[in-house]
């Protein structure tokens, strides 16, 4: 009874995958770049430059330059207050002794 139903259940499979798969893609399929367009990710959605480039590149370049500036006397500054109250010993050990008796 098995040996004439194993070929019939072999076959099974194979039509449905045929019939599933087809050929092509269905006919309600967007082109890739039709999609990319209605999500706005496209090329031509992309900025596209304006101005001169040489104005904005010297813009950068001062703004940056003052943040530089600032973080030196930042620097300076904190460097300074924290040796004149004596958190830095530089090249040396701290001192040793208690202070003066009393």
């Amino acid at each position: 009874m098995f040996t004439k139903a194993v070929p019939l259940l072999r076959v099974v499979p194979r039509l449905q995958q045929t019939t599933r798969l087809g050929h092509g893609v269905p006919a309600h399929w967007k082109p890739m770049r039709q999609i990319c367009e209605e999500n706005k990710n496209h090329m031509n959605f992309m900025p596209v430059p304006a101005g001169s480039w040489q104005e904005h590149h010297a813009a950068q370049n001062a703004k940056w330059n003052k943040q530089l500036v600032a973080g030196l006397v930042l620097f300076i500054g904190t460097y300074t207050m924290l040796w004149q109250t004596g958190c830095i010993y530089y090249h040396s050990a701290p001192p040793m002794f208690n202070g003066p008796k009393q």
